[in-house]
């Protein structure tokens, strides 16, 4: 083998290599592994994303709270509302902590992914935090015709007003 042949089979293997890494998350129907049918969420009142818990974070300026979030659906999400109640250090609710909270991009959380989330809070004695999911908004291919592309869906939480009076013990 000369060497240009040689470096060519290299360039393939580790192209072949890369895009094999690409859809490893990809099942042989084209699904993504992981991703359950948007269809079978709604019909077990699930929702399309999986919260992590709030973990405070270290900022100089505000009690910073980071928390995953992962699109568990077949659907791109675009954007997700909810609102965040805060706990002191023994667990008891802030007053006036509930706080709307959202996360709207540019670019979808895609099928399987999972993303990164962070707010602040005002209030310095914030230790913990609770994310309750109001909204979610997610992309579906248009039902009349798929040369019309995707068409924004929303999903709303139906436990959103009690999950909120549970956290804030009202």
């Amino acid at each position: 083998m000369n060497r240009k042949t040689g470096t060519f089979t290299v360039i393939a293997a580790i192209m072949l290599f890369a895009a094999t890494l690409a859809t490893c998350k990809k099942t042989g129907n084209g699904a993504v592994q992981g991703a359950t049918p948007m269809a079978e969420l709604l019909k077990a009142g699930k929702p399309p994303v999986a919260l992590g818990s709030m973990m405070r974070g270290i900022s100089p300026i505000a009690p910073t709270f980071n928390m995953a979030v992962t699109n568990v659906s077949d659907c791109p999400i675009k954007s997700l509302m909810g609102t965040v109640v805060y706990f002191d250090s023994d667990g008891k609710f802030i007053p006036g902590s509930p706080v709307d909270s959202g996360y709207a991009e540019l670019t979808t959380i895609k099928p399987g992914e999972k993303i990164e989330l962070s707010t602040m809070s005002n209030d310095e004695n914030a230790a913990t935090g609770k994310w309750i999911l109001k909204e979610v908004i997610y992309m579906k291919m248009n039902p009349v015709d798929k040369l019309y592309g995707e068409l924004p869906y929303k999903w709303t939480n139906p436990n959103y007003e009690a999950e909120l009076a549970a956290a804030t013990n009202k």
